[in-house]
């Protein structure tokens, strides 16, 4: 295969005016909060404060490395944001499902040599895989050993949707192999865990969105805000940036109101902590440790929707303390119309 032909079947596309402008938006993230932010990432809480530390202090010294994190927290976006801080920053980035990386070693080797390779889904990788890609690392430090960067590439990078060590418990992963790929590893988080980095991420996308689709989207109105901090957000980042994206697209003005807001995922309720677990990734056939359980063996479980609104009001009532106008606000509705869902449904 052309180098052109593994770009486009493995996603690495980016122009270099498509890869300028997307620099020149985090530049513009970075020049409002230049503490929040590190390449394409924007961040305020503790926990990616300390990831961004971890990126700075090691960048300029990675050959192998790994990124954890579940479906659409970023993985990539780490990736590229590694490999712009490191030594193979002049060279391309090049992205590879692992699974197919043998498939077209010797022109995925060609296409990234003296730049960063990202082999994608380490957790579906066979056996035979595994014992190939085992090689392939042997390979990779002689090249170094032997001063020949030039012929292989300088870095390269692994993500898994599941933690290394989950893998190896569920003998899904060869030990000596994993050993191999976690001296350094960085864990990205999920959403749910740094809400209060949504209204950041929010305006950094509205703000995307207004550049590329030339439309005045400034970010989110005053009433908008409390709609998504209160949503779970099971596909992460990725699912956060498709919604303002939709949003953007509806709005009218410069500033995205509630209406503009599409639906958020109704199956799921605010305050669930096992949402999009480590084991989830959505929308893929990953391995599974345990066998899904049946929701009608839940005691919990209750298929009748006026209960089930009735159970969601008031763990959100209980959030706030019982302040029934600070309730509304979350639930995006009237206090008015919360007397009355509340009426009704205990009547």
């Amino acid at each position: 295969m052309s180098g052109q032909q593994i770009r486009e079947q493995f996603g690495e596309q980016t122009s270099k005016q498509s890869r300028d402008q997307l620099l020149h938006q985090a530049a513009s993230a970075a020049a409002k909060h230049p503490e929040w932010s590190l390449g394409l990432m924007a961040g305020r809480s503790l926990v990616m404060q300390r990831l961004f530390a971890q990126m700075r202090s090691t960048a300029p010294h990675l050959r192998i490395a790994t990124l954890e994190g579940q479906s659409g927290t970023g993985k990539e976006t780490a990736a590229r944001t590694l490999h712009a801080l490191g030594p193979a920053a002049s060279g391309i980035f090049l992205p590879c499902p692992a699974p197919h990386f043998f498939e077209h070693l010797p022109a995925v080797i060609r296409e990234s040599r003296d730049g960063t390779l990202l082999l994608n889904h380490i957790e579906d990788l066979t056996a035979a895989q595994q014992a190939r890609l085992l090689d392939f690392l042997q390979w990779l430090d002689h090249q170094h050993a032997r001063r020949l960067p030039d012929s292989a590439p300088r870095q390269v990078f692994f993500s898994t949707n599941l933690p290394v060590r989950k893998l190896v418990s569920a003998f899904s992963l060869r030990i000596d192999l994993a050993n191999r790929l976690t001296v350094i590893r960085f864990t990205l988080p999920p959403l749910r865990e740094r809400r209060e980095d949504i209204p950041l991420l929010a305006d950094f996308f509205a703000e995307r969105f207004s550049v590329t689709h030339n439309k005045p989207v400034r970010g989110l109105g005053p009433q908008s805000l409390p709609r998504l901090l209160t949503h779970p957000w099971p596909g992460n980042v990725r699912e956060l940036e498709n919604t303002i994206h939709a949003a953007a697209m509806a709005c009218e003005g410069q500033w995205i109101r509630p209406i503009d807001i599409p639906s958020l995922s109704p199956g799921f309720s605010v305050g669930s902590t096992d949402l999009a677990g480590p084991d989830n990734d959505a929308g893929r056939g990953s391995r599974q440790d345990t066998p899904a359980e049946d929701p009608s063996h839940d005691p919990n479980h209750d298929p009748n929707l006026d209960r089930a609104i009735l159970r969601h009001i008031t763990l959100v009532l209980a959030q706030v303390d019982g302040n029934k106008l600070r309730a509304a606000r979350l639930l995006g509705i009237s206090r008015s119309t919360l007397y009355r869902l509340l009426e009704s449904r205990r009547s």
